[in-house]
């Protein structure tokens, strides 16, 4: 055969040219149509998409605007893309200095931290220092200075010569600052009574400085324990094994674990013991790299008693010489070492929290009970502006619509917090015991709980210990006397009286803390059990859980279960698998943000049904049998779903469904049940968002426009809630998928002899499925097939076939007996 080869050779540059400019369209082709940027401070938020980044083509990055800056201010942020979160914890940055910084997002690796200091300024500082001769030469040399808040672990020196350190700052010229070196931590500063002062010029005028010594020097380079221990729940039969990793130049060849059990704070020092008991640890692996060894030590705790609370703190050293670091702070001293904690139990949740069905109740927007309580002129505002004041809902007003809850089925009530405050959420307590005369009184309360009681409903308290309002008495004390005030400690002052340690940054939430005994038996001895046993609680929800140390909430569960061992505890944990689970143990469950994250993929922005059953596996694998999770639509602090939905009921239906048929303790937040939803669009204002989520429990029917679509959803919720309590294995069946698809999900829930087949199809074509193919066998005629939903008995053919049905977005639940 005869072939043209200069033809065949353009064909082929032809067609290479083709497939490579294909692939390039293919690789320069945007992986997200949005990107936008949400943080912890100011003018970042978590809730709005007011900074929105911009695709760049030719670095293949998203880049956001300018972004002003506090130097020194760790920042938490997060990207959301095609309006979604991105997955894992939150990002931290820093900024070395106050000023514009631009944020790039690069898809390939979404958690690179990757933030630019754009701001020009055109004076200059030279720092040129030399250091003592006693300074390992293996530490990095820290500046903390009024450009960096005096943050002594983000802006790093660089070397000269063997014992010379310098650095080039800049900033607008005439501008002073005030600084002080450091050995890369606020712990181990240079001794000096007073800041050091230079000012920016054109010129970069150099500054030229001596440390003459060092308040303390650090022993290694870091020692790490990260709660790395196992077993993670130990019971009474079980020694407990303690794992730490040091990376060190100078020598470290051993370490000792002090630790109690009776509730006290460990004290002890290389191999000394001043509280508690002593285990050594001993090095069981070393690698060198470079200058660098890691080593890695091992210990063992003794198995102790069910119910015991064990605290530990660890440190390492050098036999040969002085001193030693402490894990996981690095801190040369026993005060400042991180307090680390387990419970030795044998860990169970309460039954009654298993089979739970939750409801929701924000105090203020339930119910207005008692009108006399109300603030005076709310109802003149409008109404987008009522939505920031208090609306006048009240215990008496829930106490009222006792029997309205009951009548749907569920049988608990989480209620919002309802402290003496400043705000109508209740989440910024001015007493952690009294009640705001808006909500009522300890008496309103008292009668809510034993009203539910009688009626078979246990009552959930919203409980706030990370922080506290800055009207609290106590902290106003610590800020009036400074040190003279015994409440002085209860908060920390960075500098009193103007800086002290917040909750996001926010200056009217100093953090409690709950690090400080005096304080944690306050919260204990007094606050818990006031609650438990004044008022008669049956459990409580625990706002920001992540706050407090895992010590504090071993106290907290030692506490609780003392007062009322069938008491439930769950907590808000807004953050990753890993980290949720880690407060197992703990806590009796966890707020389940990954299946409302899921729910909202799956039902609202349409995605596959594969990425609902994926989350439920991922949580059936991480998390412990006895670890309850609870999931939920939506909340306080998050649109409300019907209203994402478009205020399509079908949408919503089809997800309650989902809700109350997968694993976990199902919350309804108040008004869902009757499809309530916003009456503006949060995304259109800047500030208050979260009033859209929060707006009032309609009760008058005519003036609120329920309707039938409502009514029906009401029926629907009910219908649920009925099979729920029915039904033992949608509460505690297992969980097995059996056909995963783009627009529908069949799977079982099995316990012991009962087996429940749900179909949940959200697409717009009819799905039929075998019996037989599901359950990989023929049925006979003693087999009970009954659709729970209208409770058809269905039967087989004479060869003992059945083939199930489910019509478009709709779900079908058929038990199998």
């Amino acid at each position: 055969m005869f072939i043209n080869r200069k033809k065949f050779t353009i064909v082929v540059l032809v067609t290479l040219l083709i497939m490579v400019s294909t692939f390039s369209f293919a690789q320069v082709k945007k992986r997200y149509q949005t990107v936008v940027l949400r943080g912890s401070l100011a003018p970042l938020d978590w809730s709005s998409n007011d900074n929105p980044l911009t695709y760049n083509q030719s670095t293949k990055t998203w880049q956001s605007n300018p972004i002003q800056l506090t130097g020194g201010k760790t920042l938490q942020f997060k990207y959301v893309y095609d309006d979604q979160w991105m997955p894992g914890g939150n990002l931290k940055f820093t900024p070395p200095q106050s000023g514009k910084y631009v944020f790039k997002f690069h898809p390939q690796k979404e958690r690179k931290v990757d933030v630019q200091l754009v701001s020009q300024y055109q004076g200059q500082a030279t720092l040129q220092v030399t250091v003592p001769s006693e300074t390992p030469q293996w530490t990095n040399l820290t500046l903390g200075s009024s450009l960096n808040n005096f943050n002594y672990t983000i802006t790093k020196l660089k070397r000269k010569k063997n014992r010379v350190w310098t650095i080039k700052l800049s900033g607008k010229p005439g501008e002073k600052f005030t600084y002080q070196y450091a050995l890369n931590d606020k712990k181990y500063l240079e001794t000096r009574k007073r800041l050091r002062q230079a000012t920016f010029t054109k010129e970069n005028k150099v500054y030229t400085d001596r440390v003459v010594a060092w308040e303390k020097i650090p022993v290694a380079k870091s020692v790490t324990h990260d709660f790395s221990y196992q077993p993670s729940i130990p019971n009474s039969k079980e020694e407990v094994q303690i794992r730490v990793t040091v990376k060190h130049y100078g020598n470290i060849d051993t370490g000792g674990i002090y630790y109690t059990t009776d509730g006290s704070a460990p004290v002890g020092k290389r191999g000394t013991v001043k509280n508690g008991q002593f285990a050594s640890l001993q090095i069981t692996k070393s690698t060198t790299k470079g200058k660098i060894t890691k080593s890695t030590l091992t210990g063992t705790i003794p198995a102790q008693e069910n119910r015991t609370p064990v605290k530990y703190i660890i440190d390492v050293w050098d036999k040969q010489s002085q001193g030693s670091q402490f894990a996981d702070t690095n801190s040369l001293t026993p005060q400042g070492a991180t307090e680390f904690a387990y419970y030795v139990d044998n860990y169970q949740t309460p039954d009654w929290a298993k089979d739970a069905i939750i409801y929701q109740v924000f105090v203020d927007r339930f119910r207005n009970g008692n009108p006399n309580n109300d603030k005076v002129g709310v109802d003149q505002l409008p109404y987008s502006q009522q939505l920031k004041k208090w609306m006048g809902g009240d215990l008496v007003g829930l106490k009222e619509k006792l029997d309205y809850i009951d009548k749907l089925g569920v049988n608990a009530i989480w209620i919002s917090p309802v402290y003496k405050g400043p705000y109508s959420h209740g989440y910024h307590p001015a007493s952690f015991k009294k009640i705001d005369p808006h909500f009522g009184n300890k008496q309103i309360m008292k009668e809510i709980v034993k009203a539910a009681h009688k009626r078979g409903i246990k009552i959930i308290y919203d409980f706030v210990a990370n922080h506290s309002s800055n009207r609290h008495p106590f902290f106003q004390s610590a800020l009036e006397k400074g040190k003279r005030s015994k409440y002085y400690d209860w908060y920390t002052f960075t500098d009193w009286p103007n800086k002290y340690e917040t909750f996001y940054s926010i200056k009217e939430l100093p953090e409690f803390n709950n690090n400080n005994y005096q304080a944690r038996n306050y919260m204990l001895n007094e606050v818990v059990a006031y609650w438990l046993n004044e008022i008669g609680i049956d459990g409580f929800r625990l706002d920001y859980a992540k706050g407090p140390s895992y010590s504090f909430w071993v106290d907290f569960r030692h506490k609780v279960k003392s007062i009322k061992p069938n008491a439930y505890i769950f907590g808000e944990v807004w953050a990753d698998r890993k980290k949720i689970n880690s407060y197992a143990g703990e806590l009796d469950g966890a707020v389940g943000f990954e299946m409302q994250g899921a729910f909202y993929d799956t039902f609202i922005k349409d995605k596959s049904m594969a990425v609902l059953n994926k989350t439920v596996e991922q949580n059936q694998k991480v998390y412990p049998d006895e670890y309850v999770i609870n999931t939920f639509l939506d909340s306080h602090d998050m649109p409300r779903f019907i209203f994402e939905a478009g205020n399509n009921p079908q949408i919503l239906k089809l997800a309650a469904a989902a809700q109350f048929t997968l694993p976990g303790t199902p919350i309804i937040y108040y008004g869902d049940e009757i499809a309530l939803s916003q009456s503006g669009d949060h995304n259109k204002v800047n500030t208050w968002k979260d009033r859209y989520y929060r707006e009032p429990m309609p009760w008058d029917k005519e003036k609120q426009h329920l309707e039938k679509p409502n009514l029906a959803v009401k029926a629907y919720y009910k219908k649920l809630i009925k099979l729920r309590n029915q039904e033992i294995a949608l509460r505690r069946g297992n969980y097995q998928s059996i056909h995963v698809a783009e627009d529908i999900l069949v799977f079982a829930r099995t316990y012991k002899g009962e087996k429940i087949i749900v179909m949940i199809n959200k697409g717009k074509s009819g799905q039929s499925f075998s019996v037989q193919k599901i359950l990989k066998q023929k049925l006979n005629a003693k087999d009970a097939v009954v659709n729970l939903m209208t409770d058809q008995k269905l039967t087989t053919d004479r060869e003992g076939n059945l083939i199930l049905h489910v019509a478009p977005q709709t779900v079908g639940i058929y038990e199998l007996n």
